[in-house]
């Protein structure tokens, strides 16, 4: 994945400073807000990058994802598994 973040994104982090945010060093908060927030441009890139179970780390730890949202995730990549 490219460490740096497209310009598209950049609506996102409003309050960050977005030329310091990268993949390297802040890969789960950019997955929380574009999971949380992102459009299908957004998504597509995230996808794109990241691997299923960096994603599924990201749903099941994070505290800034919604219940709606993290459910939503739960079901489009594991299904109707039941251990996440």
């Amino acid at each position: 994945m490219n460490k740096t973040l497209p310009e598209t994104l950049r609506k996102y982090f409003w309050d960050c400073d977005f030329k310091d945010i990268s993949m390297d060093k802040y890969a789960f908060f950019i997955a929380e807000r574009i999971l949380n927030f992102g459009d299908m441009a957004s998504l597509k890139w995230l996808l794109s990058g990241t691997d299923k179970s960096f994603l599924s780390e990201v749903i099941g730890k994070s505290r800034n994802l919604d219940k709606k949202t993290r459910n939503y995730w739960k079901i489009i990549l594991h299904g109707n598994e039941t251990t996440y």
